[in-house]
């Protein structure tokens, strides 16, 4: 199943968390790969995301370390241009039901020179 969305900046929430050695280590072991500290945002079309929701994912149940609550999720597998990423549909997040919140293990931004407003496409794989 493949998506489009329109690439957009984030609030800068997914660099804090994702840098952090708890949620590290648990993607690590759900996905294989420790990801890149932030998250590729995308908006797409609402129909779109009760698609993906019906796909397979992988469940990353929430978690206290150190007196901090980690939020739970949903994962699914996809791809950006032959890089391996996962959608994170979290329990808890500020943005709208259309957003995609993608990790890889390297940035996606700089590896693929793209900039808000640009198309990108993701492919989900079971």
């Amino acid at each position: 199943m493949k998506v489009s969305g329109k690439l957009f900046s984030g609030m800068g929430a997914g660099e804090e968390y994702l840098s952090k050695q708890p949620y590290q280590e648990k993607f690590k072991e759900v996905l294989g790969f420790r990801p890149y500290p932030g998250t590729l945002n995308l908006r797409i079309d609402q129909e779109k995301i009760l698609e993906i929701h019906e796909q397979d994912s992988e469940r990353l149940e929430s978690f206290e370390h150190e007196e901090t609550e980690y939020s739970g999720m949903n994962i699914y597998r996809c791809e950006i241009n032959g890089v391996e990423a996962a959608y994170l549909d979290l329990d808890i997040t500020d943005y709208e039901e259309n957003v995609l919140e993608i990790i890889a293990p390297i940035g996606l931004r700089d590896l693929m020179g793209l900039e808000d407003g640009d198309e990108v496409t993701v492919e989900f794989v079971d």
